[in-house]
């Protein structure tokens, strides 16, 4: 036993050496910091304002939500169908207003055509399947199974104010004046990085967006 604990001590001294190099070395590297003493502290008010959404749970049916995607649609989605129909109307009312144009007259040709074309539109948006979930329900009409989904709507909320207190100090750095907002009274000294600012500054950035 004893020769085993004797075998292990050059490990042991070997791994404390490089923990303490290893930590030396950390602390060589971060930068110092320095204190300054604080001239003057005058006590100020930053007025934050924030405005949280406010989210609800809705229950929505089915008919609801398809009505709600069919109103999102735009005309040509809700009749490129019909349109095609149109088109076929079209094709087909060329040679009717020819024959008609051959009969009577050419000036009946535009009109023969147009005609044919708005029937073929209108009669394939009537042959179109509606969709039984935009058939709002009859008073009195049997309900089919009902299928109820949960939806959460958020929404702006109500704009809240709040005074957050902080402290706006003056302190001597490498022989001029400096100020500062921080977030905490520093009494006589106040404790600096390296670029001779307080520690606990509050940056320009967060200010701007307080106010």
């Amino acid at each position: 036993m004893l020769f085993l604990n004797a075998q292990r001590w050059p490990i042991t001294l070997a791994l404390a050496s490089v923990v303490f190099v290893a930590s030396h070395n950390v602390c060589l590297s971060a930068p110092p910091l320095q204190g300054a003493p604080v001239l003057s502290v005058t006590s100020e008010s930053i007025k934050a304002t924030e405005r949280p959404e406010i989210c609800t749970p809705t229950i929505l049916t089915a008919q609801q939500i398809a009505q709600r995607e069919e109103d999102s649609k735009t005309w040509m989605e809700k009749n490129w169908i019909p349109v095609l129909g149109g088109v076929a109307g079209l094709a087909i009312g060329i040679p009717i207003s020819n024959y008609v144009a051959s009969v009577t007259s050419t000036a009946l040709v535009v009109p023969t055509v147009l005609i044919v074309g708005g029937a073929g539109f209108f009669l394939t948006k009537m042959l179109m399947p509606v969709n039984p979930l935009l058939t709002p329900p009859k008073p009195g009409s049997f309900l089919a199974e009902q299928n109820f989904y949960f939806e959460t709507t958020c929404k702006p909320g109500p704009v809240k104010y709040q005074e957050i207190p902080h402290y706006r100090i003056t302190y001597r750095f490498n022989g001029k004046v400096q100020s500062a907002l921080v977030k905490y009274d520093p009494g006589e000294r106040i404790t600096l990085n390296a670029q001779g600012r307080p520690i606990n500054e509050i940056a320009a950035a967060d200010n701007n967006k307080k106010n």
